[in-house]
C-alpha cells in the first residue's frame, strides 16, 4: 500500500517536459557514444587510405626508378655488347689461331699491316665501340649495384687498353697487360643476375601497389664468379706527404 503510494506520488511530480528532458538527454549520450564509434571507424579508414595512397606513390617511384635502370643502362649496355662480342667472333674466326686474343694480337705490327681491308674495318669497329662502352659505363654510374660496379671497372679497364693499345702507347711487350686486362667473361652472368633480381622486384611491387613491400633483395653472386685479385703492391709510408690536420681553436 504505502509502496503503491510512493510511486503514485513519483509520477504525480513528473511532467510531460520532464520526460522530454530525459529522453533528449539518453538520445544525445547514444549520440555521442554513435559518434565516438563512427569517428573512430572512420579515422582508422582515412588512415588506412593515406597510408595505401603513400605506399603507393613510393611503389610506384621504386618501379619508376627500376624501369629507368633497366632501360637506360641494363638493356642498352647488354645489346652493345652483344654487338661487340659478334664483331671479335668474327674478327677471330678470319684468324687462323686458336689462341687468338685481340688484346695480345694489338701489339703485333706485322699482323695489323697484313690484315685485309674487311678484317681492318671490323677491327676500327671493335675499337670504336670499345670507347663507346666505357663511356656508356662512366656516365650510368649511378644506376650500377655496388656489387655489379668492380666487373664493370674491369671491362672498362680492359677497354681502355684495348683503346691504348690500337694506338700503340703501350709499346712492344703485350705480356705486361695481357694477363692484368684480360675480358672479365663473368660480366654475362653477373648482368643477368642483376637484371633478374630487378625484374622480380618490379614484379613484387606491381603486385600489390598500395602495400608495403618486403625488403629489397640484395644481389647474391656465385663463387665461381669471384674476380681475380687485382695487384696491391706494399708501399712504405712516407709521413712527410701527410697533410697535416688542422687542430680547432679555441
Amino acid at each position: 500500500m504505502m509502496q503503491q503510494v510512493a510511486t503514485t506520488a513519483f509520477a504525480a511530480a513528473w511532467e510531460p517536459r520532464d520526460y522530454a528532458a530525459v529522453a533528449s538527454a539518453v538520445v544525445a549520450i547514444v549520440a555521442v557514444i554513435s559518434g565516438y564509434f563512427i569517428n573512430r571507424n572512420t579515422l582508422a579508414a582515412a588512415k588506412q587510405n593515406s597510408d595505401a595512397t603513400i605506399w603507393q606513390k613510393s611503389n610506384e617511384l621504386e618501379i619508376k626508378e627500376i624501369q629507368a635502370k633497366l632501360d637506360s643502362f641494363y638493356g642498352p649496355f647488354r645489346y652493345m655488347s652483344q654487338v661487340n662480342m659478334l664483331l671479335n667472333r668474327d674478327l677471330r674466326s678470319r684468324q687462323n689461331d686458336l689462341k687468338f686474343l685481340l688484346i695480345e694480337k694489338l701489339f703485333d705490327q706485322n699482323w695489323r699491316k697484313k690484315l685485309p681491308d674487311g678484317e681492318r674495318a671490323l677491327l676500327e669497329e671493335i675499337v670504336a665501340k670499345a670507347k663507346e662502352l666505357r663511356e656508356f659505363i662512366a656516365s650510368h654510374l649511378g644506376m650500377i649495384d655496388q656489387k655489379v660496379l668492380p666487373y664493370l671497372a674491369r671491362v672498362s679497364a680492359h677497354y681502355r687498353m684495348i683503346e691504348l693499345a690500337y694506338e700503340n702507347k703501350l709499346g712492344n711487350d703485350s705480356q705486361l697487360f695481357v694477363s692484368l686486362y684480360v675480358f672479365p667473361r663473368q660480366i654475362d652472368e653477373v648482368m643477368r643476375l642483376e637484371v633478374e633480381r630487378l625484374e622480380r622486384r618490379r614484379a613484387i611491387l606491381m603486385a600489390r601497389p598500395s602495400a608495403p613491400p618486403p625488403p629489397i633483395e640484395l644481389l647474391e653472386l656465385p663463387s665461381e664468379l669471384t674476380l681475380k685479385d687485382w695487384p696491391n703492391p706494399r708501399r712504405e709510408q712516407r709521413p712527410e706527404l701527410n697533410m697535416p690536420v688542422g687542430l680547432p681553436t679555441s
